[in-house]
């Protein structure tokens, strides 16, 4: 019978002689994105837009989908000014035809990034069960609603694919007061995607999220929350080891993540936040 070192060796022999013939074939066959088709929701504006110019940066043919659709077009003109792809396309994440038409109308993307979000801090002996659900049916709903039309045109496709959700440290602790909801509708994101890394791997789907810390960000905010000052750690400048984050570091995440280097990372929840949680 075949030991188990012998197994360790065969396999390493494998993947030894797969890396030689792809690191002499092109690297950028491996970190690259040419050729790949990507969505991003929620990318006319915040994080979610600087990933999307970062994935065409790369070689993706990005679709920009927001729910303003003048917004979408004028971060599509900057990716054609800057010689990459992207087209717009209206997309509200709260609304399951609005997303389904995304996807239906399109050839299976490649990567699929959810980014569409709210913020916003409201304490939680202050806050109503409308602001509550306005949180959670857009960072929760419409992450659902975004990663299942992604899903179905993916296995379609027969080809696999990468999910990429845009999550925040602050739904694995607590960073600021007053981000009950915010911090508890990502902390579900997390979990949807450890559970769609598990149901569809066997369809070659990739499932994996970003948890970014301080990053400055223009992102919708929860109604009623704009006069909320913030505090807590989060508000703390010496615990940010590297300073406040430059969002193309997140782009450059998401592109490893989409692209064929990131082939055996599913399920997982990365981090990206300088040094804070060591600080």
């Amino acid at each position: 019978m075949l030991n188990e070192y012998a197994v360790f060796h065969a396999l390493r022999r494998e993947s030894q002689m797969t890396s030689t013939t792809e690191t002499g074939t092109d690297v950028q066959q491996m970190f690259g994105l040419a050729g790949h088709r990507a969505v991003v929701t929620g990318a006319g504006s915040g994080l979610a837009e600087v990933i999307a110019m970062t994935l065409a940066r790369a070689g993706a043919n990005v679709v920009v989908a927001h729910d303003n659709l003048s917004q979408a077009e004028r971060v599509v003109g900057e990716i054609e000014a800057a010689g990459g792809a992207a087209s717009a396309a209206l997309c509200d994440v709260t609304n399951e035809t609005s997303i389904a038409t995304v996807f239906a109308d399109r050839p299976p993307p490649d990567a699929v990034v959810l980014g569409a979000m709210m913020q916003g801090g409201v304490p939680a002996l202050e806050m109503s069960a409308d602001q509550w659900d306005a949180m959670f049916l857009t960072n929760t709903r419409g992450a659902f609603l975004s990663a299942r039309e992604a899903i179905k045109s993916m296995v379609a496709g027969g080809n696999g694919g990468a999910i990429i959700a845009l999550s925040t440290i602050g739904s694995q602790r607590p960073m600021l007061r007053g981000n009950a909801a915010y911090g508890s509708s990502k902390a579900a994101v997390n979990q949807l995607c450890r559970n769609l890394a598990f149901e569809h791997a066997g369809d070659g789907i990739r499932v994996n999220a970003i948890l970014p810390g301080a990053f400055m960000t223009n992102a919708p905010k929860m109604p009623g929350s704009g006069t909320f000052v913030a505090s807590g750690p989060g508000m703390t400048m010496s615990r940010h080891l590297s300073g406040i984050g430059d969002p193309a570091d997140l782009g450059w995440l998401a592109v490893y993540l989409a692209s064929p280097a990131a082939r055996y990372i599913t399920g997982q929840a990365f981090v990206i936040d300088g040094g804070f949680q060591v600080g």
